[in-house]
């Protein structure tokens, strides 16, 4: 055995270890050969350009979620009808949080649907943004079904 210099350390290294590249490659993150997920892609996790996978409720309640809010929001800014809605639909969000029970897609979505539905006679808007979320809420029992196209709720004629 050689002697110790003052670069061995309790494993055995010596200084030809530390001037060698061999120790990089042997502990590389950057290899795709030892990809533990075998997506080819490396890492120890889930990209995060990868999609959640939502069964087909999910995704369809998250899209209705999305229309109602962003229409709520570009249309709400100069309606106090709209703003109190959304103020009212942002209240039950907020009451869910506290819920230790998961709600079914479906049955949230209906609950939104009856809030709508209790103001629909305060404004036309509101009863349009009402019957295009109804036809939304058609697509639960109806993959098929056409629902609202568009991204809001409301036209811009209004």
């Amino acid at each position: 055995m050689a002697p110790r210099s003052n670069y061995d350390d309790e494993y055995g290294y010596d200084e030809d270890d530390f001037n060698s590249n061999h120790l990089d490659d042997e502990f590389s993150l950057d290899d795709d050969d030892d990809d533990l997920l075998g997506g080819g892609k490396g890492g120890f996790g889930p990209d995060d350009d990868e999609e959640v996978n939502l069964p087909y409720e999910g995704e369809l309640f998250n899209e209705m979620l999305s229309k109602l809010h962003g229409t709520l929001i570009m249309y709400g800014e100069d309606d106090p009808t709209l703003m109190d809605l959304q103020a009212e639909l942002l209240q039950i969000d907020s009451d869910k949080q506290g819920a230790v029970d998961e709600i079914f897609y479906l049955e949230e979505a209906s609950l939104i649907a009856k809030v709508l539905k209790k103001h629909v006679s305060a404004s036309p808007k509101v009863k349009e943004i009402h019957d295009n979320f109804m036809k939304d809420i058609a697509r639960f029992s109806d993959e098929k079904a056409e629902g609202h196209v568009g991204d809001y709720y409301l036209e811009d004629e209004l």
